[in-house]
């Protein structure tokens, strides 16, 4: 019988957090420094920068698993709740109070980023939609794909991960699947976050050096 992966227990899961978190390596919401940790194969010629918020910090398991696989180092550029965006005004996603510090931070980390000439960024593409069901590309990131794609850096789109809401509030499953619930009973509609289409895919023409990647079907049953 094949061993099942390691999954943690409802009373761990609070606690699974990715290297990142655990190494520090990802900037609170009042600190606005760039905390350059490095995973994946350090020796690499390659590097793929990891910037964005915490639902961009996903994804650094896979990403240092594959690096360390395929030969290329992953550098984060990490900010909690703070996508990279032009917006001027950001709002924390959940309450949405002011965060001017993410519109601060942006404007210290995407000199940096230009300046490293990562050979990648790999950051989200997508939000959920605040005032209707599904997810949109905002038109704040625009000005990102722009100033990466004039320094002729590509960049690693990734669909954002469906964020969980319920009655307007985040909704953490651990706590519905440790009173007994399920994946269905515990888990969203995926019409509700997601929409049919992928909005990244509707800019790839605008932007050639903007490479969609959606794992949705991954993280999602059709339904």
């Amino acid at each position: 019988v094949p061993k099942l992966p390691f999954r943690p227990t409802v009373l761990e899961a609070h606690d699974d957090v990715p290297a990142t978190t655990a190494d520090g390596c990802i900037a609170d919401f009042d600190d606005l420094s760039i905390r350059n940790c490095t995973y994946g194969d350090p020796n690499a010629i390659r590097t793929i920068a990891l910037a964005g918020g915490s639902h961009a910090e996903h994804w650094i398991t896979a990403l240092d698993l594959l690096g360390k696989r395929y030969h290329f180092k992953v550098v984060t550029y990490l900010k909690m709740g703070c996508p990279l965006s032009t917006e001027p005004n950001p709002l924390v996603m959940g309450d949405n109070r002011p965060y001017p510090k993410c519109y601060e931070w942006n404007e210290l980390v995407m000199p940096k980023l230009v300046a490293d000439h990562p050979s990648f960024v790999f950051t989200t593409s997508t939000r959920p939609w605040n005032i209707k069901p599904g997810d949109v590309m905002p038109g704040t990131y625009i000005g990102i794909w722009q100033r990466l794609s004039d320094a002729h850096i590509p960049i690693l789109a990734m669909r954002d991960t469906p964020w969980l809401v319920r009655d307007g509030k985040p909704f953490f499953p651990a706590d519905c699947l440790a009173s007994g619930g399920n994946s269905t009973s515990c888990g969203i509609a995926r019409s509700e976050v997601l929409s049919d289409h992928n909005p990244t895919l509707d800019f790839v023409d605008q932007f050639p050096l903007l490479k969609p990647l959606d794992m949705s079907n991954a993280v999602c049953r059709a339904d």
